[in-house]
């Protein structure tokens, strides 16, 4: 399927980037923009969005090759699933060479079998609030969904991406679905500003967690708090007025264990509200196994 139109926003590249994309102005549909002043990757994505005048917008990321069938397969999807504002897909991973591994960006983040059959019975937006699971460059939108959540949200942290809020505002009215399939290879190297790389710290010892400071215990938590506190406030402009259970009572959660008193008796009246409200079981790491809520549960009482 061929495409309409390409659109670029440039952030002042200092390498031949515009000088490339000048050879393609006769061969494509390309249209240049250059920023002058940078805007950053989530603000310059949403520039990009806006100026696209298609149904279907796909954001692109520069280091990543799609598949062929890519356009038309989302696209084909859109048309038989009207009820949908945003799609995503899986995809193969890569080296900066274009060797291909065995392994997936699904698997990597984490959005396995059990996800995907959760995320159909409705828990959409519960599941991406654990994680983003909506990679940009595997993505499809509509155009009059993108106007209906513009202008992106100002006051979240930056680790927050432009995929990040399209995923969840869709997953707030259960309009987004994904297609278990590869049309991209994600490519990995030494300096991509966002990928699947990370490092395994050491596990604290129990002695560890009882004689860190406190603050140091709560601090993760109240960032965790603030982040969907928020969000909550953004999406509120969005959507005034509407009720979201699996945000509000996340909110709730992470209230509790980030507000927990120093004295250890004193934290037992939040602690029981939590494991009462089933809070404990519901928002525990998929990996952590049976006894990870109790775990949770043992270490606000007494590290």
């Amino acid at each position: 399927m061929p495409i309409d139109e390409v659109i670029v926003c440039d952030e002042g590249s200092t390498d031949k980037t515009l000088e490339i994309l000048a050879q393609y102005q006769s061969k494509l549909p390309l249209k240049i923009h250059q920023n002058p002043v940078r805007l950053g990757t989530y603000r310059n994505f949403e520039k990009a969005i806006s100026l696209c005048t298609g149904d279907y917008i796909f954001p692109a990321d520069q280091d990543d090759f799609w598949d062929i069938q890519k356009i038309e397969r989302i696209s084909t999807y859109f048309n038989q699933h009207p009820e949908y504002d945003v799609v995503f897909t899986d995809a193969v991973l890569v080296d900066e060479f274009g060797q291909v591994s065995n392994d997936k960006l699904w698997a990597t983040f984490r959005f396995r079998d059990q996800q995907q059959k959760e995320w159909k019975a409705g828990k959409a937006l519960e599941i991406l609030l654990d994680g983003n699971r909506v990679t940009g460059c595997t993505m499809g939108i509509r155009k009059s969904f993108f106007e209906k959540i513009t202008p992106f949200p100002s006051n979240l942290p930056a680790f927050f991406l432009h995929d990040a809020w399209m995923g969840i505002a869709a997953a707030l009215e259960n309009r987004i679905g994904f297609i278990p399939a590869t049309y991209v290879q994600y490519r990995q190297h030494s300096e991509q500003q966002v990928g699947v790389r990370g490092e395994q710290g050491k596990a604290p010892t129990l002695w560890d967690r009882m004689k860190r400071p406190h603050e140091e215990k709560t601090g993760p938590y109240l960032k965790k708090y603030e982040f969907l506190h928020a969000l909550r406030a953004e999406i509120e402009l969005k959507f005034p007025g509407q009720s979201f259970e699996a945000l509000d009572a996340k909110i709730e959660y992470w209230f509790r264990r980030s507000h927990l008193p120093k004295a250890r008796l004193l934290r037992v009246k939040k602690v029981s509200q939590n494991l009462l409200s089933g809070y404990y079981h519901r928002f525990a790491d998929m990996d952590a196994g049976p006894q990870g809520p109790f775990l949770m549960l043992l270490g606000d009482l007494i590290e």
